[in-house]
């Protein structure tokens, strides 16, 4: 195939009128992106307590959310049961006056259990250690 000069330097124009209209495109967009609004730190710990004395495999799995050691009330916390590689969710609590969200377990087999927050546009998302809960 045979193209003319003029068609080439054409073709060599559009390509250049394209490359920098893309190049400035895609400079705007990341240079806009680039403010990030301040997110808060937040802490969760989790602990493990028997909820009835006469019932030996009903415990009580919860979690204080905190940020820089103050509680964090109203917010929504979720358990988590750790099943081999996958995840499960059980169920979800808002935290009380003193940010602490707590939920009733009775496990079949021994569970491995975990509290996360997921976080909001000012709070960063936090999750607790592995909960052990045997049967």
């Amino acid at each position: 195939m045979r193209a003319s000069l003029m068609t080439r330097a054409g073709s060599v124009a559009a390509a250049a009128v394209i490359a920098t209209t893309g190049a400035m495109a895609t400079a705007g967009a990341a240079s806009a992106s680039t403010h990030h609004a301040r997110r808060l730190p937040t802490h969760l710990a989790a602990l493990k307590t028997r909820a009835v004395a006469h019932h030996k495999h009903v415990f009580v799995v919860a979690g204080r959310l905190t940020t820089l050691k103050l509680p964090l009330r109203g917010r929504l916390v979720m358990l988590d049961r750790i099943a081999g590689k996958s995840v499960v969710r059980i169920g979800r609590e808002r935290t009380n006056q003193a940010g602490v969200a707590a939920f009733v377990v009775d496990p079949k087999v021994t569970a491995r259990f975990v509290l996360v927050f997921e976080g909001t546009r000012h709070l960063h998302s936090s999750h607790s250690r592995v909960v052990l809960v045997r049967a």
